[in-house]
């Protein structure tokens, strides 16, 4: 996920591993500044890991306040 953070003066792009929900096949909402690995145990860290690194084989997307687009 790429968004921006800061204000009028000064903003600037920030990259995030998110997590993601699709409706019909298109991005419409995202989970922002979560932590995928806290997690409740070791076995949970090394599947969130997992989900991690596949994330890595998928498009990035760009969240401009008001719709998830996929970056080309």
């Amino acid at each position: 996920m790429k968004y921006k953070v800061g204000n009028e003066m000064a903003n600037e792009d920030v990259y995030e591993v998110c997590e993601v929900y699709y409706e019909n096949g298109e991005p419409n909402s995202f989970i922002k500044d979560k932590n995928p690995y806290n997690q409740d145990s070791v076995e949970d860290i090394r599947r969130a890991h997992e989900k991690v690194a596949s994330a890595f084989e998928k498009p990035v997307l760009l969240w401009d306040e008001i719709k998830l687009n996929e970056i080309e």
